[in-house]
């Protein structure tokens, strides 16, 4: 009898996981059959590859670093370390623990996940109403992505005092649940928004930087912050508008003393 066993996962029987590249978790439950410790120092992946033929799912080894007292049962859960930009689908395989092989199904899940940088974006009004500014898009999912930022997006004017019918939420068409996200405003125009080149494609793990063209509306008040959120999949372009240098304000006129009458007598 081998000094290390598996409990509650007999030999042959594949273990099924599911879920995104970054949260697959197995648990685990050794029990040590010697009455000496056993040292167990990593867990890894061996061929496991893409159901229907494609690529091995690349998995680094995973540190385990466990001492098992002997005639003991011990009880983890083993974070895989699997490759964010892993593609979704079915991979079959087994999984090396020690000297324990078992068989495992490992369902990936797509995730659509984007990064955007600057958070946010600030754009200063007073550089005129046409401008052009850089924004960097980070896939960090597994799926490639397009991105496409063109249109006309509402902005909104920050107040200090939000009313119920000033709600963000309801500004911007959102579920109450963003009103803590974001400031509260009020209705001022809308932004147009110009990528040239058109859509871009992003693959999974690739970062491109993105030139856009911004028009600003008439009218902003040189004393006001705006703010504009452009959805890009579960994330958002914010931008924020200020004017950086503002007018010298005029003083106020000099009111000339009164004028004093007097009487005259008859």
């Amino acid at each position: 009898m081998a000094a290390l066993e598996l409990l509650d996962w007999p030999e042959g029987r594949p273990l099924a996981l599911a879920g995104s590249a970054a949260s697959l978790r197995l648990p685990l439950a050794l029990h040590n059959a010697s009455s000496v410790t056993q040292h167990l120092a990593e867990a890894s992946l061996a061929k496991v590859v893409l159901t229907g033929g494609g690529p091995a799912l690349r998995g680094a080894p995973v540190p385990v670093l466990m001492n098992l007292a002997g005639d003991s049962v011990t009880r983890t859960r083993l974070r895989l370390k699997l490759d964010p930009a892993t593609p979704p689908g079915r991979y079959e395989g087994e999984l090396a623990l020690g000297d324990l092989r078992r068989p495992v199904v490992i369902d990936i899940l797509p995730e659509l996940k984007l990064e955007i940088r600057p958070a946010p974006v600030v754009v200063d009004a007073a550089l005129g109403p046409a401008q052009t500014f850089a924004a960097a898009v980070e896939n960090q999912g597994n799926v490639p992505l397009t991105i496409d930022a063109t249109g006309s997006y509402p902005l909104g004017e920050e107040v200090a005092v939000p009313t119920a019918d000033d709600s963000p939420a309801l500004f911007l068409g959102l579920p109450s649940s963003f009103e803590t996200r974001r400031p509260s405003l009020i209705r001022a125009g809308v932004v147009e928004l110009r990528q040239p080149g058109g859509p871009r494609r992003l693959p999974p793990g690739e970062t491109q930087v993105l030139s856009l063209e911004l028009a600003l509306p008439d009218g902003l008040a040189p004393g006001a912050r705006y703010h504009a959120f452009i959805p890009l999949y579960a994330n958002d372009l914010h931008l924020v508008i200020v004017t950086a240098t503002k007018s010298a304000a005029k003083p106020p006129p000099t009111k000339a003393p009164p004028r004093s009458s007097k009487g005259t007598a008859a």
